[in-house]
């Protein structure tokens, strides 16, 4: 995953005309001299589904991220029902090219129960880690048939409970490649993540991929649908790899309003067996 990921910036230094268009010279727009509301990009947010877009928040602007309710069911060594709300992410471009992100794992409740006996059942209640990430662009922010950003990302615990947060300082790279055939766009995204062990204090080597389509709905006017496939692979052996697939749909209420539900479906015994969610996104 790692000579891949090299592999795809290196292909940046030979095409970079492939990704780029002849879009206007946003370069000189920062946090102090706001993007005109007639030059913003197409708002992309990242959600649904668990992709990146390759798109940054135009300069001096805001955006919010957030679900509006999101419960997950898995059956991986007992039973587990999560509930969560109130997790915005908050984004603000910094330059025409980055952006700079907060994401708070928001307020959950947690049970965990299993058929031993005497009834095992645990429960909490709290708010999850915090995710500080910035996305860099490196093509393809405005439009272009291709574009790529560089997203590094830090995870700061914000509990001490075991079925909320594992504690730990975390981090890594995530790397997503949009294509964009036709009315389509296609995107692969690979991450390394650096992650605690499940048992002891050791540190270990996560890679995620994943790729995903998403295209207009025909006939409705401002909705598109998603499919995705994820991998979530592990140097671990107290960690299983997580596979998925997952749905998404958003409906597009305005120029910098877009809803958006989704479902996500294990495909193996250690991944959740459902998650749906439901969520908002507004840029301002």
């Amino acid at each position: 995953m790692i000579v891949r990921l090299v592999a795809i910036a290196f292909l940046i230094t030979l095409i970079p005309s492939r990704g780029k268009a002849d879009d206007l010279d946003k370069s000189g727009y920062t946090l102090f001299d706001p993007t005109p509301e007639d030059l913003l990009r197409k708002f992309a947010p990242d959600r649904p589904t668990k992709g990146f877009s390759v798109r940054t928040i135009d300069a001096g602007h805001f955006e919010i991220e957030t679900d509006l309710a999101n419960t997950t069911i898995s059956n991986s060594n007992g039973t587990t029902r999560s509930f969560q709300t109130l997790d915005p992410t908050l984004k603000l471009g910094l330059t025409n090219w980055m952006d700079l992100e907060v994401q708070f794992n928001g307020l959950q409740y947690t049970e965990s129960f299993d058929g031993t006996s005497p009834f095992n059942f645990l429960n909490a209640t709290g708010f999850g880690d915090v995710f500080l990430r910035s996305k860099i662009n490196l093509f393809g922010n405005d439009s272009g048939p291709m574009g790529f950003a560089l997203i590094p990302y830090v995870k700061l615990p914000s509990s001490s409970n075991p079925l909320i947060s594992n504690g730990a300082v975390e981090g890594g790279l995530i790397a997503p490649l949009a294509l964009r055939p036709n009315d389509f766009i296609i995107t692969l995204m690979t991450e390394v993540d650096d992650l605690k062990s499940a048992v002891g204090n050791n540190r270990y080597a996560n890679f995620v991929n994943l790729v995903s389509v998403s295209h207009a709905v025909p006939g409705a006017d401002g909705i598109n649908a998603m499919v995705e496939l994820y991998s979530s692979v592990g140097t671990d052996p107290a960690t299983a790899p997580v596979y998925t697939l997952d749905f998404g749909m958003n409906f597009r209420l305005s120029q910098h309003v877009i809803l958006d539900v989704g479902l996500n479906l294990g495909l193996n015994s250690a991944a959740p067996k459902a998650q749906v969610y439901t969520g908002i996104s507004a840029r301002f």
